[in-house]
């Protein structure tokens, strides 16, 4: 039997041994000087882009927390919206006579006429009262604002505006 002199696996672990085998002492310590400071680099890389990105969680979290919050109430009001009874259909003339009613029982001077398209609202109210009103409008009797021209001045609002309902 003819035996060699390597040995039959001579994978990459014992090469790297062979290898290290080889070196002499003065060339294994800077070896070992070299591999010291690549480990300390890589660790302080690591270090400073552990503390960069929870830099910028601390910035980004908020943000998304309050995203977070905004849709979470978006979702409740579209459930609630979605549980409450579509309203009866309504004639023109009934949602005519309703925000008539509606304007004068507020002190709203405006002027509320029936349409083709819907209702014609114009003439000047307070600002505040104006916009409680048309919100009044939308959850009462289901009129939605269609087209609108307001000019504000203080206090006191100058309206022209289309209301109808969206469903048909």
């Amino acid at each position: 039997m003819n035996t060699s002199s390597t040995p039959r696996n001579s994978g990459p672990v014992s090469r790297l041994i062979q290898s290290w085998q080889r070196l002499s002492p003065r060339e294994r310590r800077l070896v070992g000087i070299a591999a010291l400071v690549v480990a300390a680099g890589s660790v302080l890389g690591l270090l400073d882009w552990s503390h960069t990105q929870r830099e910028r969680l601390q910035r980004t979290l908020p943000r998304a927390a309050a995203q977070l919050e905004q849709v979470q109430e978006a979702a409740s009001e579209i459930a609630r919206l979605r549980s409450t009874p579509p309203l009866p259909p309504s004639t023109t003339r009934a949602l005519l006579e309703g925000a008539q009613a509606s304007a004068r029982s507020r002190g709203l001077s405006l002027t509320v006429q029936a349409s083709g398209e819907g209702l014609h609202i114009s003439g000047q109210a307070g600002f505040d009262e104006l916009v409680s009103w048309l919100a009044t409008l939308q959850k009462d009797q289901g009129l939605r604002v269609f087209k609108m021209e307001i000019q504000r001045q203080d206090h006191q609002a100058t309206v022209d505006a289309l209301l109808g309902r969206s469903d048909g």
